[in-house]
């Protein structure tokens, strides 16, 4: 049984060794990959009779990506915009970027939060490099990996169709699966997801709790508008959840051999 305490003291002295690389990783990390690996383009309009005016609200996600464009129509504005043909661009556009989005998802991003995983889990031992980031890319495995990780989105997506719980437990179930392609990438996508599955039976609620214990930082991280978690949190929680898996790793081994 792992000690999340430990886990956190090894994931800061990890990010001690290399400080500035982690937090170069975390952020672009932040940026292009974490969050959610769904995408959805929803549009609503709202009109007030008494102004004579209407208001209409689109927000465009994919992963942690997201564009809201909020038009606020006078009366001249509102007129313009409710042309058919003005609309059918506007809607072609918010299409366009939707798919443009989902495209970079499955075959950039997706990748690198593979070579996020590979950078931290070698972080753990010594300092590794940013271009580790690339992993995916000239690892031999580009496909594969595309393919495993688009899998892994589209299992969580379909299980929170199920209400959000589900979603939620399948998502932990398959967390290690970027992790373990990125320590063994000659793993198949079926073996990858078992492992995965095999890793975090019985250590779902740990996990949970884990990242519960991350809960004020993230308070603070909001409270500094995102700068704490920039230049300490988000680097901090990466390298435990490297710490994690790496302690998973091994109690799996010790079990089987």
């Amino acid at each position: 049984m792992w000690d999340r305490v430990v886990l956190k003291e090894r994931g800061k002295e990890a990010i001690r060794r290399n400080y500035w690389k982690c937090v170069l990783v975390s952020l672009i990390l932040m940026l292009f990959v974490q969050g959610s690996a769904g995408s959805s383009a929803r549009g609503t309009s709202h009109s007030s009779d008494q102004n004579n005016t209407e208001n209409y609200s689109y927000t465009v996600s994919a992963g942690t990506n997201a564009f809201n464009f909020n038009f606020d129509l006078g009366d001249g504005a509102s007129i313009l915009f409710r042309n058919p043909v003005i609309g059918f661009f506007t809607g072609m556009f918010l299409l366009i970027v939707v798919i443009l989005t989902i495209i970079l998802r499955i075959f950039v991003f997706a990748p690198m939060e593979i070579g996020g995983c590979r950078f931290f889990i070698e972080n753990a031992y010594d300092p590794s490099e940013p271009g580790r980031l690339l992993f995916s890319f000239h690892s031999g495995h580009y496909s594969k990996m595309v393919l495993t990780m688009f899998c892994r989105d589209l299992f969580v997506s379909l299980w929170s169709l199920l209400f959000v719980i589900p979603g939620i437990i399948k998502s932990y179930e398959y967390r290690m699966v970027p992790y373990l392609m990125a320590d063994a990438p000659d793993l198949t996508r079926q073996e990858a997801f078992r492992i995965s599955k095999d890793l975090m039976y019985g250590q779902k609620m740990n996990a949970f709790v884990l990242d519960l214990s991350f809960i004020g930082w993230q308070i603070l991280s909001a409270c500094t508008c995102g700068l704490l978690g920039v230049f300490y949190v988000n680097p901090y929680i990466n390298a435990t959840n490297a710490e994690l898996f790496l302690e998973l790793r091994r109690q799996y081994f010790s079990a089987r051999y």
